[in-house]
Order: structure tokens, then C-alpha cells, then sequence
């Protein structure tokens, strides 16, 4: 991936919530053992004689008590923290630029032997618009980025040049200078590899407890289904069973009121014979 700042890659169409995940996933080198070390300054010379002579106070209250006596120190008091560390800042100064002059720091922060990447046509022709335009770099790179969505296809194809030839080449390098071991050898060395490692069995145990929760979803949603439909079916019987005398009681007066009807016309028939 093109590591662009953040304004250029809002400017190439990408959403803040992309340049978020891109810069949240990105891997970084591990710190250079042979960078030299930023000196103490003199607030932190100072803090840790007061933590070592105050024993007493513990957490905030430490760095409170020694803010106030550190503002409200003489310039001489001072001086004894002041005066080392002025010293550590002019040799670390000496030292990170010579760390800097020898290659190494560029080396740790990127592959010297890793194939670069060529320029996309977009790049190129802000390059080039960079050198004419006028105004901070976040107005620069709002109109550059203004302008080339402007322009027709046949305008920008005329920043592609090469691109197509050397994106193959680029391709090609890559996959040699991955085969031959060199890009795991770097990513050992400044500790990325150990990095993905970790953050692919970060992802794997977040996986892992993802497909357990969803596996216990469905179980619970099942069991739920289960004893609403058991309910359903004992709400159904208890209507059967509380209906069932109900039609026997019709039925039976029913009957009762034919065989009444069918006694007072024998009894009519009775009556008329005499």
C-alpha cells in the first residue's frame, strides 16, 4: 500500500474511516537498538531525586508535590538538573547525527534492498504542481487534487508515461526479492515479523470467540424457539381438553331434548286415538 499522508489520501477519494483502519493496522519497525537514546531533561533529573527522597507520597500526589517545588525553585537550584542535561542533549544531538549520516536510521526504517514503488500518474503530476502552486501544503494538495479530478481521461493519461511498464518491473522485483528471503530477513530484524505473529493470533482468538458466541446465539435462539413452541402446544391441549365436555354437554342435551319431543308426540298421538 502507498503510504500516503492523510490529505493525500482523502484528496485519492479514501474515507477518513479508511485512512483510520489503514494507520490503526499499520505495522511500524520495532525501535533501532543502535539509535541513541533521548536524554533525561531536566524535570525528569529532578523527579527522580524527589521520588527517591520522597518515599512517602505515592502516585499523583508525587507529581504534584514536585511540579510545585520544581516551579517554585530558584534559577541556581536549577541549575544542578539544568547543566547535565544541557550536556546528554548537545552529545545525543552529535550522536543521532552521526546515526543519521551512517544510513542506518533509513535502513531500520525501511529495506534498502526493497524494490520502490512507481509513482502513480496522480503522484506524478503532483509532483509536478507542487513546483508552480502556491499557498500551505493542505491548499496545494486541495487544489492539485481539485485540478486532476477535472482533468479527462486523455489528460491524465498523459501523467501515466511508463507507469504501466514499470508497475510490471516493480511486480516482478518484488516477487525475486520476496523469494529470496530478504523481506523476512528485514521484518525479523526490526521486529515486524514477531508483530504479524502476534496480531495474527490476536485476530485468530478474536475469530475464535466471534464463531463461539455466534454458536451460543443459535443455541439460545433454538432452546427459545423450543419452549415457545412447547408452550404453544400445551396452550393448544389445555383448549382442547377445557372444549371437549363442552360439545359431550350439547350433545347430550341435544339428544335429552329430542327424546322430550319425540315423548310429548307419542302422548299428542295418545290423546287423539281416545
Amino acid at each position: 500500500m502507498l503510504r500516503l499522508r492523510p490529505v493525500a489520501a482523502l484528496s485519492r477519494g479514501w474515507t477518513a474511516a479508511t485512512c483510520a483502519r489503514s494507520l490503526a493496522t499499520r505495522i511500524a519497525p520495532q525501535r533501532d537498538p543502535e539509535r541513541p537514546l533521548r536524554p533525561a531533561t531536566s524535570w525528569i533529573l529532578f523527579l527522580q531525586d524527589f521520588r527517591a527522597q520522597t518515599t512517602a507520597l505515592k502516585g499523583k500526589e508525587v507529581m504534584s508535590a514536585a511540579s510545585q517545588k520544581w516551579k517554585a525553585m530558584a534559577a541556581d537550584s536549577k541549575a544542578k538538573y539544568e547543566e547535565p542535561a544541557k550536556e546528554a542533549r548537545s552529545k545525543y544531538a552529535q550522536a543521532m547525527k552521526s546515526y543519521v549520516e551512517s544510513g542506518k536510521k533509513d535502513a531500520w526504517k525501511r529495506d534498502p534492498e526493497r524494490p520502490t514503488r512507481p509513482l502513480l500518474p496522480y503522484m506524478r503530476f503532483m509532483q509536478e504542481y507542487r513546483k508552480t502552486a502556491t499557498g500551505s501544503m493542505l491548499e496545494v494538495t486541495k487544489s492539485g487534487a481539485s485540478e486532476w479530478r477535472a482533468m479527462s481521461d486523455a489528460e491524465k493519461r498523459r501523467w501515466a508515461g511508463s507507469y504501466d511498464t514499470e508497475k510490471a518491473e516493480y511486480a516482478e522485483a518484488m516477487r525475486k526479492y520476496k523469494e529470496s528471503g530478504k523481506e523476512a530477513a528485514y521484518k525479523e530484524k526490526v521486529g515486524i515479523l514477531a508483530q504479524q505473529e502476534k496480531l495474527k493470533a490476536k485476530k485468530k482468538i478474536e475469530a475464535d470467540k466471534a464463531k463461539k458466541a455466534k454458536v451460543s446465539e443459535k443455541a439460545k435462539a433454538a432452546k427459545t424457539a423450543e419452549k415457545a413452541t412447547k408452550k404453544s402446544k400445551s396452550k393448544a391441549a389445555d383448549k382442547v381438553k377445557k372444549g371437549a365436555p363442552t360439545k359431550v354437554a350439547k350433545a347430550e342435551a341435544e339428544v335429552q331434548k329430542a327424546k322430550e319431543v319425540l315423548k310429548k308426540a307419542k302422548a299428542a298421538a295418545k290423546m287423539k286415538q281416545a
